[in-house]
């Protein structure tokens, strides 16, 4: 358990950092939302009541950015927790971790294993959600900051399922490295913001498939 805190609260900063720039364009579209539902309230029937009762609905609607990072942070600790127990089983079995070139048969079934699921329908579908941030809360949007929790949850597990494999690929290249980690921030960024991201992916995979098979020959030949 000693050896495990530590590592965890690595994967934990190392996802929090990486995932920011992916989650931001979700908290701006909550927030344009959230003023909306606040704004929708005050209309209607109960018009002429407004004050009171935009009072009455604001503390629920006015900070859903909160809630909803709240759970979108737990889908990603839960992520975590996986990694570091996988990142600590392989040093219990001297393994060396990052794997690099010291053990290249794995390396390469990492890169190999995360090429292959840029290529699956799974990834492309967790990566149309996380591409359409307001057509899921517009029709997704619960109130309360339970429900909105909850709406956080749902979109941190489409988002693990779109970039945990890639964030896999730390256990071969290291957390330590800056410009790696930075690569591989790029990419999910890409991919998940840019208007071509969602073409990226079967490339992105060809070429983890080709550096897994390079990084194999090379451990062969050494």
């Amino acid at each position: 358990m000693g050896s495990y805190l530590p590592v965890l609260a690595m994967w934990l900063a190392m996802t929090g950092l990486m995932m920011a720039p992916v989650v931001h364009p979700w908290l701006r579209a909550l927030n344009r939302i959230g003023r909306r539902q606040v704004a929708s309230a005050g209309t209607g029937p109960l018009a002429s009541d407004a004050p009171r009762h935009a009072a009455s609905v604001a503390p629920r609607s006015r900070t859903p950015v909160a809630p909803f990072l709240g759970g979108y942070i737990l889908a990603w600790a839960g992520f975590s927790a996986a990694a570091a127990a996988v990142h600590v089983s392989l040093a219990a079995m001297a393994v060396p971790v990052p794997l690099g070139m010291e053990a290249p048969v794995l390396s390469a079934a990492v890169l190999m294993l995360t090429g292959a699921y840029q290529l699956t329908p799974f990834k492309g579908a967790c990566l149309s959600h996380c591409r359409s941030p307001a057509g899921f809360l517009l029709s997704n949007w619960r109130d309360g900051a339970a429900g909105q929790v909850r709406m956080g949850f749902e979109h941190g597990l489409h988002c693990v399922g779109c970039c945990w494999a890639l964030m896999a690929v730390a256990l071969v290249v290291g957390m330590g490295s800056l410009a790696w980690m930075a690569v591989l921030m790029a990419v999910m960024v890409a991919e998940t913001a840019l208007p071509f991201g969602a073409r990226l992916s079967r490339p992105i995979g060809a070429a983890l498939i080709l550096a897994g098979v390079v990084v194999a020959a090379a451990g062969g030949s050494a």
